[in-house]
């Protein structure tokens, strides 16, 4: 059985105490705080992006096996918490999962393009030509409509400002 973990800002550190144990982190080394909203058994909390590593800052376990309700101190503290990095590190950047991002579309189709060149070149190296660039021009045609929704994707998807923190999240 570990003992509670409790979060504290400081000054511009944040300090974890769990039992005995107390972990301090200067808020000017954060490049990134992430927000995760509660899904299912999973809490809802802050990942933060330090120079080695990751930290989470979740609003109970980060795994429950009974879904549970965010306590009532959670929220503000991840909004003080938020402002403070945003103070401490004016270039850390603040993200929310997005559905799609710019970067995940175009992944995708590089992923499809190099699939058809893989089934092209295997298929005329097996002596099929004619089914290989059946097959390559499909997943070609794919990666051209994949890559046709790029305009009306936002850049700024899955970022938020640290100062008004989208509702829901926590």
């Amino acid at each position: 059985m570990q003992p509670l973990t409790q979060w504290r800002l400081e000054d511009g550190v944040l300090i974890e105490q769990r039992g005995k144990r107390e972990r301090r982190v200067a808020l000017n080394t954060v490049r990134r705080l992430h927000l995760t909203p509660a899904r299912g058994r999973l809490a809802a909390g802050a990942i933060l992006g330090l120079p080695r590593g990751q930290l989470g800052v979740f609003s109970g376990q980060a795994l429950t096996l009974k879904p549970t309700r965010a306590p009532d101190t959670f929220a503000p503290f991840v909004a003080a918490l938020a402002k403070a990095v945003a103070e401490a590190n004016p270039t850390a950047r603040f993200t929310v999962p997005a559905v799609a991002t710019q970067g995940t579309v175009i992944g995708a189709a590089l992923l499809l393009g190099g699939g058809a060149l893989a089934v092209g070149g295997f298929a005329a190296l097996a002596g099929q030509l004619d089914i290989g660039l059946a097959l390559a021009s499909r997943m070609a045609f794919v990666a051209i409509l994949a890559l046709a929704v790029l305009p009306w994707l936002d850049r700024q998807a899955g970022r938020f400002d640290p100062h008004a923190i989208p509702q829901g999240f926590l």
